[in-house]
């Protein structure tokens, strides 16, 4: 009763203060304040260096202030390591956390290369409820100490969290700010010497010992900002000077504010629990705990803690002490089960506030099924293995950790064993199954039967049911027995092996061979091998059980055999095929031509001839050759007697084989020669052929002179045409068609004849211009003789010769070449008899007997007539027709035939004649009288 009065005055004295009820619903968080989401949702991050204005500092790079996330700088950590500049006493994670954020980096490796003057930020902005009124945040501080030489404060590395209202204001001087600047002697920091660091894998840019604050929580009261937006910033700073770090390890989340008081009996026994991150004194007694716990409270009691941050701000809780009605209970569907059947266990359990009647979360279940399993849940289902009584118990405990149990029973009835036998068999063959299961009494089952049989999903009722399997493979056979409501069931797996597959081949049988009989039946299942064989050949003789027998039969005929195979289960199959005997083929050839020089041409003439299928010839020389060809040829190299084998194969497989004796003789030597062997175009051969056979006769020669022409003779004549030295070939051929063949290089030499061939000029000589030049264009020359035809000769190239006498010369060249090859040329030369024709220009007419008249004079003409025209064109005289000018009558000066003297005066004269050629010639010219 005096503890209830001393919380009563609490309550008059903290009466200004919000009176809480004991908290009841779970705690609630701001979202992703705690880095649940893996990232940095909902928070801003800054990055910057000190500012120049900072006292002390040497930054020498231009000052910057960026907003957003930089990696290495802002680090999401989900694993918790030592941390080596903790000397690993420190994890990266805060005990019951899975993830938070280092800010800032230090060192080297892993932990970052940062330092040089950097600060590091993170803002996380909230709006303020009575549910969130209570923010919690976690650090783990470490800084290295630039203890040589001693910075001053304003540039040491330092870790800052201060909290802000919507204005930027702190919400208090000391409450909203806390500053940690590297000092091992801080309260609650430790010293991790460098080297112990480096030993553990820490690497620093400069030398310094390293200070650290292990994991703190951190509880602010925000109740007096409810409906505003409050922000918390975390800063780390490395030093001023650029050469040692500073980072944290931070998180945050969200609770409403409240104690909580689990009071859950009627004795007044009650646990009071204060939230998490102050320093405690509970009124009046004075408890420092997070947690207390006192005894005879009553309904309505008041409890009351004072709480006080690192910073030193306080504030007050209260709660009124109202007992909890906590009652356990379940139900079970069903009560009575059986083996493996499912039980449903429900929760009918409650629990509430006995001050108010308000019902109180029930936050956890723990079931205990009597058979050594349990569940956590609020309605489990759970199946029993085994038969018996089991004992259920259910432990609840609500949302104040208010507790309560109850027990309950489960009869597990026994379920029966289902189970029979059977075997293992061939496709269309019937299985009996035999039932034999067990009921729950241990007894046999007596009724209630199922069977289903997978290979064509049929069923039966019947205790030991047959059932017939048409197809191979493995099936399932599934038996239910049901006892007294409870049913089991098992399954069991028949092989049903697939029939073997019988199989053989005959050797295709010829008369008198051996059949051979070769077994190819398949095994169709690998565990189930053939193991007998039983052949009927078909020929009324007794069975053969080897695998792969042979068999002779009496005669030709066709047999019908068969083959039955068994297999190691018994599974059976059997396949009948026709034996042909056939007759063997005869195997004959012929060989011809039989010589050493020719390819001995081999021809088939097997019967009969459309069964042979294969051939094989061994022609027995020194090489051993052989062939597989229908009618090969083989040609031996040497002179000698050889037995040539042919075996032939039918289309049946029978085999027979012939040997020749093949005679090959040898060859004729070959001979020839020449009357003689060179000479001038057209060089006229005569060939003697000296050949010789000492087998059989030479029947045949056949002559290539060398030029593309040919003959048949035995010993031709061949006329050379053209220059050249030519190679003569002979073949003969004998007989027996052996062919030898010859050639002569270069035999004959065929020379060239020069061309005779020669001009003469002038074109026409005459009795006057009778010197006449001839010119040699012959070819191919060296000697020259002319014959002029008037018994004149020369042997120079080119010559001259002068005729005497007109007439018709026949002149002859003879021309000679370097091989004393000649030719010769004929042409006739005419020397023409001259002719001549002359006038004077004057004459005088006076009758003095000297040049009285005018007549043109000449030799060698044949017809002749003259004209006088004066200066006018008038004719004043004409002269008959003539043999020539000397029996024509001169013009004597007189006009008009004489009856006029002409006058002194120039004349023009027109006379017309024929040569001794018969030619016809004009002249005209001027003739004057002079008197």
């Amino acid at each position: 009763m005096m503890y209830k009065i001393q919380l009563i005055i609490l309550y008059i004295l903290f009466g200004p203060l919000t009176l809480f009820a004991q908290k009841q619903e779970k705690p609630t968080s701001c979202a992703n304040s705690d880095f649940s989401s893996g990232d940095f949702t909902n928070w801003v991050g800054h990055t910057s260096v000190y500012p120049k204005s900072v006292p002390g500092t040497s930054v020498n790079i231009p000052y910057y202030y960026n907003t957003g996330i930089v990696p290495g700088r802002h680090t999401i950590i989900t694993t918790a390591t030592a941390d080596p500049f903790t000397c690993g006493n420190v994890l990266t994670l805060p005990p019951g956390e899975k993830q938070c954020v280092r800010l800032g980096n230090g060192g080297r490796g892993p932990w970052g290369d940062g330092v040089k003057y950097q600060i590091d930020q993170l803002d996380y902005t909230f709006t303020i409820t009575s549910a969130n009124s209570l923010l919690l945040y976690k650090y783990a501080i470490v800084l290295q100490d630039p203890a040589s030489p001693r910075h001053p404060k304003e540039i040491r590395p330092r870790f800052i969290v201060s909290i802000k209202d919507q204005a930027g204001k702190l919400i208090d001087p000391v409450c909203g700010q806390k500053e940690f600047f590297v000092d091992s002697t801080v309260a609650g920091f430790r010293n991790c010497p460098q080297k112990e660091a480096e030993a553990l894998g820490g690497s620093v840019l400069d030398n310094g010992d390293i200070v650290y604050r292990a994991w703190t929580t951190v509880g602010v009261d925000l109740r007096n900002y409810i409906g505003q937006n409050i922000t918390i910033r975390f800063e780390t700073w490395d030093c001023g000077l650029g050469g040692h770090f500073g980072y944290a390890y931070v998180t945050a989340k969200c609770d409403s504010l409240g104690i909580i008081a689990a009071a859950c009996s009627d004795d007044g026994s009650v646990k009071l629990t204060a939230p998490d991150g102050f320093a405690y004194k509970w009124l009046p007694r004075g408890e420092t705990t997070q947690s207390i716990s006192i005894v005879g409270a009553k309904a309505g009691d008041v409890a009351a803690v004072e709480l006080t941050t690192i910073s030193g701000c306080k504030t007050n809780l209260t709660t009124v002490i109202y007992p909890q009605k906590t009652k356990a209970n379940f139900t079970i569907n069903p009560i009575k089960v059986c083996l493996n059947q499912p039980v449903t266990f429900k929760d009918s359990s409650y629990s509430y506030n006995t001050a108010n009647q308000v019902k109180i979360a029930i936050v956890d279940w723990q079931w205990n099924f009597g058979d050594s399993t349990s569940a956590n849940t609020a309605n489990p289902t759970h199946a029993y293995t085994k038969a018996g009584d089991k004992r259920v118990v259910l432990k609840i405990t609500n949302a104040s950790g208010c507790m309560d149990s109850i027990v309950k029973f489960v009869k597990v009835l026994p379920a029966p064993v289902a189970n029979f036998t059977f075997k293992d068999a061939c496709e269309n063959s019937t299985v009996t199954f035999t039932e034999n299961s067990v009921s729950n009494s241990g007894g046999v089952i007596k009724s209630g039967w199922l069977w289903t049989f997978s290979d064509d999903n049929s069923t039966s009722t019947v205790q030991n049911p047959t059932h017939t399997f048409t197809s191979s493979g493995n099936f399932s056979i599934k038996l239910t027995v049901g006892d007294q409501g409870c049913t089991d069931d098992t399954i069991k797996k028949i092989k049903i092996f697939p029939a073997p597959v019988a199989k053989y081949a005959v050797t295709k049988a010829c008369k008198g061979d051996e059949t051979i009989f070769k077994d190819e039946s398949i095994q169709t299942d690998n565990a189930d091998p053939i193991t007998t064989w039983i052949y009927n050949f078909g020929d009324g003789t007794p069975y053969s059980a080897d695998k792969n027998p042979s068999h002779y039969y009496g005669k030709d005929s066709t047999y019908k055999s068969s083959l039955l195979v068994i297999t190691a289960k018994g599974c059976i199959d059997t396949v009948s095929l026709k034996v042909l005997l056939h007759p063997k083929p005869l195997a004959k050839f012929t060989a011809t031509p039989l010589c050493l020089s020719t390819p001995v041409q081999f021809t088939d003439i097997s019967t009969p001839a459309n069964e042979i299928s294969e051939w094989y010839w061994s022609f027995k020389d020194k090489g051993d050759n052989h062939s597989t060809l229908k009618n090969p040829t083989f040609k031996y190299d040497t002179s000698a007697v050889y037995q040539p084998k042919l075996v032939i194969k039918s289309i049946y497989g029978c085999v027979d084989s012939v040997t020749v004796l093949l005679d090959i003789p040898p060859l004729p030597q070959i001979n020839f020669d020449a009357n003689k062997y060179d000479g001038c175009v057209p060089l006229s051969i005569a060939f003697t052929d000296g050949s010789y056979s000492s087998v059989d006769k030479i029947i045949k020669w056949y002559w290539s002179f060398g030029d593309d022409i040919y003959s048949y003779e035995q010993n031709p004549k061949y006329i050379y045409i053209s220059p050249g030295t030519y190679s003569v070939s002979l073949s003969i051929t004998t007989s027996n068609s052996c062919v030898q063949t010859h050639t002569w290089n270069g035999m004959i030499k065929a020379y060239p004849i020069p061309t005779a061939a020669f001009s003469y000029t002038p074109i026409e000589p005459t009795e006057t211009s009778n010197n006449v030049t001839f010119l040699d264009e012959s070819s191919g020359a060296n000697f020259w003789n002319w014959n002029f035809g008037d018994n004149g000769f020369s042997n120079n190239h080119f010559t001259s010769h002068i005729y005497t006498t007109a007439g018709t010369y026949t002149i002859w060249q003879y021309v000679k070449n370097i091989y004393n090859c000649v030719d010769s040329i004929a042409h006739p030369l005419v020397i023409k008899p001259d002719w001549n024709f002359y006038a004077p220009n004057v004459f005088t007419p006076n009758k003095d007997g000297k040049n009285d008249g005018f007549m043109p004079s000449g030799y060698n003409i044949t017809e002749f007539q003259m004209w006088i025209f004066d200066r006018w064109g008038d004719l004043v005289y004409v002269t008959e027709k003539t043999k020539d000018p000397a029996s024509a009558v001169p013009w004597d000066g007189h006009a008009n035939n004489g009856s006029q003297r002409a006058q002194q005066d120039t004349y023009v004269w027109l006379v017309k004649l024929k040569d001794i050629y018969g030619e016809s010639h004009s002249y005209i010219g001027h003739v004057s009288i002079v008197k």
